[in-house]
């Protein structure tokens, strides 16, 4: 795993000296749940929070990687008791990106995330049941935007995960639809 993000960071900066690099800042709502061996849960309404670096490759394609704080998990219904998992992560987008001139956008990607802590609100009180969860989440990103301006951009992204995340209880993997806006600082 570390070679694959070593990678990916070298492949980064090479790209980034031959190109004009665009930084930015991003930030929106999660629409967060988990699928499998799970019953009785919702979507929890969530946020993230980050910054991306958009480098140019061939006309009208860019990579684009990205570390975003996000708070995703599910909510849970169980006979009237109101039940809530909270999964932070630290995540690491790579996106190939297809940039319209039209404004448009499409990218698709793998996501690493790096779980920061994992509670359960239960009944009004938080438990920490991080050591239930691993601590690596592979998923796969999808996502179309509009870049209302050259530097303001509106997107929709979902991040379909591909690794089971619990350590005990089977399988479930997250699942999140991510609406957002984003904002490049500068050309470097």
């Amino acid at each position: 795993m570390k070679k694959i993000f070593l990678m990916v960071l070298c492949a980064a900066s090479f790209l980034a000296g031959q190109a004009q690099v665009k930084l930015g800042v991003k930030s929106g709502f999660n629409l967060a749940n988990i699928s499998g061996d799970v019953s009785n849960n919702d979507m929890k309404l969530s946020f993230h929070v980050g910054g991306f670096a958009n480098i140019p490759l061939v006309d009208r394609f860019s990579l684009q990687p990205e570390f975003v704080f996000s708070r995703q998990g599910a909510k849970f219904d169980d006979e009237g008791d109101d039940t809530k998992l909270r999964l932070n992560y630290l995540n690491v987008p790579v996106l190939g990106q297809y940039n319209d001139p039209s404004g448009f956008y499409a990218e698709t990607g793998p996501q690493f995330g790096f779980l920061i802590n994992a509670k359960v609100k239960e009944d009004g009180r938080v438990h920490g049941v991080s050591s239930a969860y691993k601590s690596l989440d592979i998923s796969w990103a999808f996502g179309a935007g509009y870049r209302v301006t050259n530097e303001a951009s509106i997107g929709l992204r979902w991040n379909l995960g591909l690794t089971d995340v619990s350590d005990y209880a089977g399988k479930i993997r997250n699942s999140v639809l991510q609406i957002g806006v984003a904002y490049t600082l500068g050309t470097f």
